[in-house]
């Protein structure tokens, strides 16, 4: 699902009216989509406060009251502000059916009050998109107030006086529903201020919107792609082998939760690739895999001495994830740029492999296959050189950038993960939360997406399912058994009921 910004909102909106649909129709189709969700949605209710501004979101707020109090509803709607609207609102404020009772918040301050108390539903119409600033006074009160109210809080658009350009978000309406025009916005799916729109839906307005250029929402719909329904036929050849080259003296459990992503998400076969020093330990913590030792280091990393095996073996594999816990030694760094250089297939570097190849980034242009890179916000800084902070600031733009350049996928974790194409095409996702914010948790996510890689995916489709479903096991973790103890293996645990939520919701 496409997010637009205020500006390209604004931008396609103008196109759309140039192009023969008037404003007019569109503040038509959005006041009348959003009754339509209520009538639809909302339960049974009688009373309806909506809130008005003075711009074209509260013009949005005329029409909803005309077609609720058409449909038989008490409606009350209320000017927030004495002043008159722009001219589009206010025609439509001049064909509210007499049944609807138009208050001026200036005049009727108490009995508004009483209404939002007492009535069903409080609908903010006031801002809307592109909100700056800070809220007036007596705005601020309105919305203390409702947020005592037990009425369902429903916003047109964002709620009012949120943006995600601040992170004052004391004084703004909370949302219990959002009814977002066209596409999402930013607010509906960045942490924090998405958990003050409550469930955003989209209402559609007659524009369609095809270009690629807009960042787009990761939702259970685009990850339930990457889990189709499986034949009665199949075998476990159906689904792919996936290799996990992970692990060392240092970091054996890397390779047990990256392995343990894999063997729960699906792929028919998984082979572990490790330093042969880790047997005994891997080899007690699982059970289900194919197990590959190779050749250690004196140290317990894996040894130069196997790129040969990894030239000759890599293509027999359906998809392979390379990095976890190796450690950043010479060794690791001539595997990972064998596998570059040799693998057809789709190739997932995180960690140690993402950090061993900083200092020869340009090997990506030399890649056989499909490259996915998995870096943390520190990694993403060596390897493009720019500091921690930019790279949190401008997440979207320089994994695109990065992605575009060198061919390659991006996946930047942190909060709203992104994910960027090698044509710079952006993905946010919605799911997750600090529970994830533990090591290992990375870790997990490779299993996950070699696994849906070898299962025949894209590499696109792989990892936006990948990235949905890692973050949904962590929300399961974190509702069971709270941030603090949700543990990786305990993450892991919830994947089987993270799927089934997706499955269900994707169909």
């Amino acid at each position: 699902m496409t997010i637009l910004s205020a500006s390209q909102i604004r931008a396609v909106e103008q196109t759309a009216n140039d192009a023969g649909l008037p404003y007019r129709d569109m503040m038509e189709k959005a006041g009348r989509g959003c009754a339509e969700y209520i009538l639809q949605s909302c339960g049974k209710f009688n009373t309806v406060c909506v809130l008005i501004g003075k711009g074209k979101n509260g013009g949005d707020g005329y029409v909803l009251s005309r077609y609720l109090a058409n449909a038989g509803k008490k409606v009350f709607a209320v000017k927030m502000f004495d002043c008159e609207s722009d001219s589009l609102s206010e025609s439509m404020k001049d064909i509210l059916p007499d049944s609807v009772e138009l208050l001026y918040l200036s005049d009727n301050k108490e009995k508004i009050f009483s209404l939002i108390e007492k009535c069903d539903i409080i609908t903010d119409a006031v801002f809307g998109i592109g909100f700056s600033g800070a809220l007036p006074e007596h705005i601020k009160e309105v919305f203390c107030e409702c947020a005592k109210s037990k009425a369902l809080k429903i916003a047109i658009d964002v709620p009012s006086g949120l943006s995600h350009l601040s992170e004052n978000l004391s004084n703004c309406f909370r949302a219990d529903r959002t009814l977002s025009m066209l596409a999402y916005k930013k607010e509906h799916i960045y942490k924090p201020y998405s958990s003050l729109c409550g469930k955003t839906s989209i209402i559609p307005i007659g524009i369609q919107i095809n270009s690629k250029s807009f960042l787009n929402a990761v939702t259970a719909k685009e990850a339930a792609k990457g889990f189709p329904e499986r034949k009665y036929n199949s075998h476990k050849g159906t689904f792919g082998h996936a290799l996990l080259l992970t692990g060392s003296r240092k970091y054996p459990g890397a390779a047990v939760m990256a392995t343990r992503g894999a063997l729960n998400t699906g792929a028919g076969l998984v082979t572990l690739a490790f330093p042969d020093c880790c047997y005994n330990t891997l080899t007690a913590a699982l059970s289900e895999c194919i197990f590959s030792p190779l050749e250690s280091d004196p140290m317990g990393f894996i040894s130069d001495k196997n790129t040969d095996w990894l030239k000759n073996n890599c293509n027999k594999f359906s998809a392979i994830a390379v990095g976890c816990g190796m450690g950043q030694t010479a060794a690791t760094a001539k595997c990972i740029s064998t596998l570059i250089k040799n693998y057809k297939g789709t190739l997932i570097i995180d960690a140690d492999g993402i950090n061993s190849i900083c200092d020869n980034i340009n090997i990506l242009k030399d890649a056989a296959g499909t490259v996915c890179l998995t870096p943390h916000p520190g990694e993403m800084s060596r390897l493009t050189g720019l500091p921690v902070q930019t790279i949190n600031e401008h997440r979207e733009e320089i994994a695109a950038s990065f992605a575009k350049q060198f061919g390659c996928f991006v996946v930047l974790k942190g909060a709203n993960t992104v994910i960027a194409t090698d044509d710079a095409t952006v993905f946010v996702n919605t799911t997750g939360n600090p529970a994830l914010s533990r090591g290992g948790s990375g870790d997990l996510l490779t299993g996950i997406a070699v696994s849906l890689s070898a299962q025949g995916n894209s590499p696109l489709q792989s990892l936006i399912s990948a990235v949905y479903l890692h973050g949904l096991a962590g929300d399961i973790a974190a509702e069971k058994y709270t941030q603090f103890a949700a543990t990786v293996e305990r993450i892991t645990d919830c994947i089987p009921e993270a799927l089934s939520q997706i499955c269900e919701k994707g169909l």
